[in-house]
């Protein structure tokens, strides 16, 4: 949560500092801090909190808190510095953090819910996909 809200306030202040020279490349991480490091994190960390009957241990907590969080540098580093190798590297670690987020709410215990959670983890999934394939394109 602290990181998402961190993330939330970082693209802020990128936008802000931007805002009388808006380049693609800083306002796309000004939105993606916002959107996936941040709001989507928090999402994803509220969900696999209230949705299982019992909580992932903290091993696993950690363990995705890093997979998912070096997978967003990867693709910001990758974006940012034109390098598809290290973007695709990154969006791999996001994919496994994801990943991890779904396996996280095994055995739920609001099982209403849990198909719009993982509808969300669907749709921000695919969106990286898409990213990865638009970063492909030239510039």
């Amino acid at each position: 949560m602290a990181l998402g809200v961190a993330a939330i306030i970082a693209g802020g202040l990128v936008a802000a500092a931007v805002a009388q020279r808006p380049a693609e490349h800083t306002v796309w991480t000004s939105a993606y801090l916002v959107l996936i490091v941040g709001a989507a994190q928090i999402v994803f960390g509220a969900g696999q909190a209230w949705l299982p009957e019992r909580l992932p241990s903290i091993g696993w907590i950690a363990g995705e808190w890093i997979v998912f969080n070096f997978g967003n540098a990867g693709v910001i580093a990758g974006t940012l510095l034109g390098s598809f190798p290290m973007a695709l590297a990154g969006t791999a670690l996001f994919a496994a953090g994801i990943a991890a987020f779904l396996l996280g709410t095994r055995d739920p215990r609001r099982s209403a819910w849990l198909l719009g959670y993982r509808l969300v983890l669907g749709l921000i999934f695919l969106n990286s996909l898409a990213g990865l394939v638009l970063s492909l394109r030239p510039h």
